[in-house]
C-alpha cells in the first residue's frame, strides 16, 4: 500500500486502523498550547540546567519554523505507526511481516522524494518463521464427564520463534511432569496426548530475556533425548587433566532458577588463574584470585559486567556466592569436581529425572506448558535457531503462560479435577536461504553530499502472540520515517546528506547496522557526522549523552524544540511531585544534553554501538516521560495502544530538526576524544553470524 501524506486521513486502511485504535482506547492526542517562540527566546539544556543557546550557525529561523509547523500541525506519525504495527507487526527477522514492512517503508520514502530508497541485503538466514493467528484456552474442567463445565477462559501465552507449532487445534488433558521414575510409574499411560505442566521453577523464572533461552534449552534437551544424543552432564563423569586445571560443574542460582555453570581453576606457584561460565548468559576469565585456607576469592569479568566470587572447597565439592559489583545482588553458586568418580545422590536424582522425561516423551504428549514469572508473557527471537535447517527443529511444542493462568490450571489439578486445554500454534517454517535487509534512503546534501547525518531505528521486532512490536521498535521506526517526511514536506534543503536507515536484525545482535558500518571504507566512516538511534519506546526524546567536546554542537542542534512542545499531563504531574526545582519550564518536552566527560556512552546494546565501535559518534536518545517501557518490552503488551501521540510528535520533529541543524552546521560533529567507553559491551553485540554482504535488492 502507498502512504500519501496529503491524503492519509482518508486512506481506507489507515482510517479503519484509526477507528480500531479509538475502539481500543487509542492513544492520547497532543496537547500543544504554547506559542511558537522565536530563536532569541529559546534556550538550551545542558546537565539539566537551562542556558543560552550556543552561538553556532546552523539552520536559519525560516527553515526551523517550517519544520516545526510541519511536525506539529500535519503530523503523520501515528498513521505511520499504525501501518508498522497493525498491518505488519510483529516483525521478526526474516519473516514475511518484516519484509513487507520494509518494502512499504522503502516505497513511502521514495514517494516523498528521497533518493536511492532501497532494500540493502546484508545476510541470509536458513529458515523463515511466520506466525499465524494462534490461540490457547481451557476447554473443560470437571471431575465428572457429565458435569457442566465452568471457568472456561482463553489463555495468554507465548511460544518460541523458529519452533514447531501444532497441526491445527490440539486438545488434551493436563498432567504434571514426573521428576522420578516412581512418579512416572504411578501415572504410566496418562501422558499420551496430554499437555504436560512443567514445574514453575524449571528454568522459567529467570526474567523476560532469559525465559526464551531456557525454553530453547529445554526444547533442545527433549529433541536430543528423542534422537538418542542427549548427554546428562550432571549424571556423567568426565576425566580431566588436573595438572592443567581443575574443572568444576555446578549451578548458578538466579532467583530460584539453577542455571548450569562451569568453573575452571588452575593453581600454580605463579598464582591462580581460570575462567567461569553460566550456560547461555555469561563467560569470562577470573582475575585477582587469592586463597584464604579452603576459600578462593576472585573477580569474574564477563559479558554482563564484573562479579566478586567466593567459593569454599570441601573435597570434591565447592560452594559460595557471586556478588554483582554494579548492583550488589548476591547469587549462590555450587560445584562438584568434574573428575570426581563418585556418583552423588544429586547425580542419581538428575539421571532419574531424565529417565522419567524420556518415558513421558515415549508416550507422545501434545506438548509442554511452562510458567512466566508474572503476568507478562515474553515474545522471542531465539536467534540461534534462525540458522538451523527445518529438519533440526524439535517436534515437541512448549507454551509459556501467564503466572495466573499457570496457577489456575495447577490449582484445579491439585483439587483432583480433570482439565483439558486446547492450543492452536499456527507456525509456518519456510526453508531458505531467506534474505535479510536494511532500508536505506537519502535526502541529498546541496553543498556537501558526501558528508552524512544518519537518523535511524531498527524496524525488526521480537515475535509472539499478541505483540505488535509497537514500543520496540515500531515507535522508533515511525519517528524516523516521520522525520524524513517532515523534512521533505517542509521543502527545506540540507547542506549535508541526511540518511534514513531502518535497521534489520537488531534483536539478533545488531546485525543490520553492523553489516552497514563494515561495508564502509575508512574515508566514508570519517564523513559520517553522527548516527542517531531511536529505540527507547513511546516516551519523548528528552535528552542525549554527549562527550564534553560535542556538548555545544548538540545543545545548539536540539535547542529549537525546547519551549515549543508542551504536555498538560506532564505539567500536572510535575506540579504534584513536590519538586522545588519545578519552574516555568515544567511541562515542556525539552532536550537535555547530558555531558559524559571525554567519552560517548554506549548506553545499552542498540544500533548506535555499531557506529561507536568504528569511531563514529553514535547516539541513543534518552527518552523521558510517563510511559512504562518495561511493561511492554518484549512482552504481549507491546501494542499500538501504548503509544503516546504528543511524545511521538515531539520526537519526530526533534529528530528532523537535530538532523537538519547538523546538516547545516559549520563542520562535522567534533571528534576530539574517544568515542566509545565500553568496548566489551559493544563487542558483545557485534559478533558475526555468517557471511555479510551488502547490495541493493528489489
Amino acid at each position: 500500500m502507498r502512504f500519501n501524506p496529503n491524503r492519509s486521513r482518508s486512506h481506507p486502511t489507515l482510517t479503519a486502523l484509526s477507528g480500531l485504535a479509538i475502539a481500543l482506547g487509542g492513544c492520547e492526542t497532543s496537547n500543544i498550547t504554547s506559542p511558537l517562540n522565536t530563536h532569541s527566546s529559546q534556550y538550551a539544556v545542558v546537565a539539566g540546567e537551562h542556558i543560552d543557546v550556543p552561538d553556532i550557525d546552523m539552520a536559519n529561523a525560516r527553515s526551523v519554523k517550517k519544520i516545526i509547523d510541519q511536525g506539529r500541525n500535519n503530523s503523520q506519525v501515528m498513521d505511520i505507526l499504525r501501518v508498522y504495527t497493525e498491518e505488519y507487526g510483529p516483525r521478526l527477522t526474516g519473516s514475511t511481516n518484516l519484509e513487507n514492512a520494509q518494502r512499504w517503508a522503502r516505497d513511502e520514502l521514495a514517494s516523498w522524494g528521497l533518493k536511492d530508497a532501497r532494500l540493502s541485503e546484508y545476510d541470509t538466514i536458513a529458515t523463515r518463521f511466520d506466525r499465524g493467528p494462534s490461540t490457547g484456552k481451557v476447554v473443560r474442567i470437571s471431575d465428572d464427564p457429565d458435569k457442566e463445565n465452568t471457568d472456561m477462559h482463553t489463555i495468554e501465552f507465548s511460544t518460541l520463534s523458529w519452533s514447531t507449532g501444532t497441526d491445527g487445534a490440539v486438545s488434551g488433558h493436563v498432567a504434571f511432569l514426573p521428576t522420578t521414575m516412581s512418579e512416572y510409574e504411578a501415572n504410566r499411560g496418562m501422558y499420551e496426548g496430554a499437555w504436560v505442566m512443567l514445574d514453575p521453577n524449571y528454568g522459567g523464572k529467570g526474567g523476560i530475556r532469559s525465559t526464551g533461552y531456557m525454553m530453547r534449552d529445554r526444547m533442545t534437551q527433549r529433541h536430543e533425548i528423542r534422537e538418542g544424543t542427549y548427554k546428562n552432564d550432571q549424571a556423567e563423569s568426565e576425566s580431566i587433566d588436573t595438572v592443567a586445571g581443575v574443572e568444576w560443574k555446578g549451578t548458578f542460582d538466579y532467583n530460584g532458577s539453577k542455571i548450569p555453570a562451569t568453573m575452571i581453576i588452575d593453581e600454580t606457584d605463579a598464582g591462580i588463574t581460570g575462567s567461569m561460565s553460566i550456560d547461555g548468559f555469561a563467560e569470562g576469565p577470573i582475575a585477582d584470585a587469592s586463597r584464604d585456607g579452603d576459600t578462593i576469592n576472585f573477580k569474574w569479568t564477563h559479558s554482563m559486567g564484573t562479579s566478586d566470587i567466593s567459593v569454599t572447597i570441601d573435597g570434591d565439592n565447592a560452594a559460595g556466592k557471586s556478588v554483582s559489583t554494579s548492583s550488589g545482588s548476591e547469587y549462590p553458586v555450587e560445584f562438584k569436581r568434574a573428575d570426581s568418580k563418585a556418583i552423588s545422590d544429586e547425580e542419581l536424582a538428575a539421571q532419574d529425572e531424565i529417565d522419567a522425561l524420556t518415558a513421558v516423551l515415549a508416550e507422545n504428549p501434545a506438548g509442554f506448558v511452562s510458567s512466566s514469572k508474572d503476568e507478562r508473557v515474553w515474545t522471542t527471537s531465539a536467534n540461534d535457531w534462525a540458522n538451523r535447517e527445518i529438519s533440526d527443529y524439535p517436534v515437541d511444542a512448549e507454551v509459556n503462560v501467564r503466572q495466573s493462568d499457570y496457577d489456575f490450571i495447577t490449582a484445579r489439578l491439585h483439587e483432583g479435577l480433570d482439565i483439558e486445554l486446547e492450543f492452536d500454534l499456527n507456525h509456518k517454517l519456510t526453508a531458505g536461504p531467506i534474505p535479510t535487509f536494511n532500508v536505506i534512503a537519502d535526502i541529498p546534501g546541496t553543498e556537501f553530499p558526501d558528508e552524512v547525518i544518519i537518523i535511524s531505528a531498527h524496524i525488526d521486532s521480537w515475535d509472539g502472540p499478541g505483540s505488535k512490536g509497537a514500543v520496540d521498535n515500531g515507535t522508533g521506526s515511525a519517528v524516523v520515517t516521520e522525520a524524513a517526511r517532515i523534512i521533505m514536506e517542509s521543502g527545506v534543503k540540507p547542506k549535508r546528506t541526511i540518511r534514513i536507515a531502518l535497521w534489520g536484525g537488531e534483536e539478533q545482535g545488531l546485525l543490520g547496522s553492523k553489516a552497514y558500518v563494515n561495508s564502509l571504507s575508512e574515508e566514508e566512516l570519517s564523513k559520517i557526522s553522527a548516527a542517531f538511534v531511536d529505540d527507547g519506546g513511546t516516551n519523548y526524546q528528552g535528552g542525549i549523552p554527549a562527550a564534553d567536546f560535542m556538548v555545544e554542537y548538540l545543545a545548539r542542534a536540539s535547542s529549537d524544540t525546547n519551549g515549543i512542545f508542551f504536555s498538560q499531563t506532564d505539567y500536572d504531574n510535575a506540579m504534584h511531585d513536590e519538586d522545588p526545582d519545578n519552574d516555568e519550564h515544567a511541562g515542556y518536552l525539552d532536550v537535555n544534553i547530558r555531558p559524559t566527560g571525554g567519552k560517548i556512552e554506549t548506553h545499552g546494546g542498540s544500533d548506535h554501538a555499531s557506529f561507536n565501535r568504528k569511531g563514529v559518534p553514535g547516539f541513543f536518545w534518552d527518552e523521558t516521560g510517563r510511559a512504562n517501557y518495561s511493561y511492554a518490552w518484549h512482552t504481549q503488551n507491546d501494542t499500538f495502544d501504548q503509544a503516546i501521540e504528543e511524545y511521538l510528535i515531539q520526537s519526530a520533529t526533534n529528530m528532523a530538526l537535530v538532523a537538519f541543524n547538523l546538516a547545516n552546521a559549520p563542520a562535522l560533529l567534533p571528534r576530539d576524544g574517544e568515542v566509545y567507553s565500553d568496548e566489551a559491551s559493544i563487542q558483545r553485540n557485534l559478533e558475526p553470524i555468517g557471511s555479510i554482504h551488502d547490495h541493493s535488492h528489489d
